[in-house]
């Protein structure tokens, strides 16, 4: 009763839309919120530090490697050092679910009276990314908001964000599953 109950909530909040399950620093922000071209632009260019992150150096690659290897080590560093100078004080991760429309989130993590919510896209960025959000609904140990005043291009790069998250869960289930098998 109770998970079908959690189900139809979460369908209410989220919409039919593709969503994802995933730790994310987030939490209540009274910072503004970010202008939504800035927002979008954000949300794209983790492309860029999930790529670093997840790429594996091919075999065949040329001597510079090693060299190339090293300088996105020296930027990851610079990224992180710069991050925790400019706001040491990040949410501490929480499993949510999260979708185009909307977010899940454990019970109390946000305010009662919460309209917006920061989140941190990558430990590796320092700009947390600030998103309206409707006053949130508590059920059971979850709470459900939808987004506020976000549309048109911010929307799609938030949907092909959860599509990436998505297929990065997918593909480490896959490893795992690889990994038992031998």
């Amino acid at each position: 009763m109770g998970a079908c109950m959690d189900e139809a909530s979460e369908n209410e909040f989220l919409g039919e839309e593709l969503r994802v399950s995933s730790p994310l620093m987030i939490g209540p922000s009274s910072r503004p919120l970010t202008d939504p071209v800035l927002a979008q632009r954000l949300i794209e260019s983790l492309d860029l530090f999930d790529d670093s992150q997840s790429r594996a150096v091919s075999p065949h690659e040329e001597e510079g490697a090693p060299e190339v290897q090293r300088l996105e080590h020296k930027l990851d560093l610079l990224l992180h050092l710069v991050a925790e100078s400019l706001h040491p004080e990040r949410p501490d991760p929480v499993a949510v679910t999260i979708s185009a429309r909307g977010i899940v989130l454990p019970e109390g993590t946000l305010p009662e009276d919460c309209d917006r919510v920061e989140i941190y896209l990558s430990r590796l960025l320092p700009q947390p990314c600030v998103l309206g959000v409707e006053t949130p609904t508590t059920r059971g140990a979850q709470q459900f908001t939808r987004w506020t005043g976000i549309d048109g291009p911010l929307e799609e790069a938030i949907g092909r964000w959860i599509f990436r998250l998505h297929r990065r869960e997918v593909a480490e289930k896959r490893q795992k599953v690889d990994a038992n098998r031998n």
